[in-house]
């Protein structure tokens, strides 16, 4: 969250933030600790925005769609600096709202208040 603040500060484009949300997501190879639950981790977003095989099984049909619906999003991001794509929730822009995209299975995305709170950032920034 310092990151972002500090990023938006001093930039005069818009800055973008997202949550990946999907608890059941495959792992990735390689990326295994014995006895804990990897899916959901850092990086878990990639098999869902490239075409690899680098993941414990395929997309579930429900995975496809988030997936499909992530690379909407990043391939308007590449072409225009803008996520938001015609048909799909909005994405915020970061502002002192404190709102989040929350990218995840069973919904077409849900735009979350409060991330700093949910997330206890202040603990961590103490």
């Amino acid at each position: 969250m310092r990151t972002t603040r500090t990023v938006a500060a001093g930039s005069t484009s818009a800055v973008y933030r997202y949550e990946f949300n999907d608890p059941t997501s495959p792992t990735l190879y390689g990326f295994r600790v014995p006895g804990e639950d990897m899916s959901n981790a850092h990086s878990a977003e990639l098999a869902y925005l490239f075409d690899f095989t680098l993941g414990e099984r395929p997309l579930t049909a429900t995975q496809k769609e988030l997936s499909a619906q992530m690379m909407r999003y990043w391939g308007a991001f590449a072409r225009s600096g803008d996520p938001n794509v015609q048909g799909q929730p909005a994405w915020p822009r970061f502002d002192a709202a404190d709102r989040v995209m929350q990218l995840r299975t069973g919904g077409a995305g849900e735009v979350i208040t409060g991330y700093a709170a949910d997330h206890h950032c202040g603990f961590w920034l103490g």
